[in-house]
């Protein structure tokens, strides 16, 4: 399991890959420490290359991201919560 604090399924509805906690992360729009790590991942998607439509499609989630911020209450990103933190970092997983 990657991701420990959500559990997820995720369906690209192009080419129907599925991916969940145990190949996959997820990171909420309104963490205020998103935009600079998307803004990262661009740069490191440049330096290794990638497409520019990648790159493109990248761009626009971070519009969207921004737009999105500006309209609820962002907050900085925790791990506080008892069962997160057993699940996070403690790597204990009670369903």
């Amino acid at each position: 399991m990657i991701d420990r604090k959500y559990k997820f399924l995720a369906v690209n509805p192009v080419s129907g890959n599925i991916h969940t906690e145990d190949d996959a992360i997820v990171f909420l729009a309104k963490d205020l420490a998103l935009m600079p790590a998307l803004e990262a991942y661009i740069e490191e998607c440049q330096l290794l290359g990638c497409e520019d439509t990648h790159i493109e499609s990248f761009n626009l989630l971070i519009e969207r991201v921004e737009k999105y911020q500006k309209n609820v209450t962002s907050k900085i990103p925790d791990t506080d919560r008892a069962g997160e933190i057993d699940r996070c970092i403690k790597g204990i997983f009670e369903e």
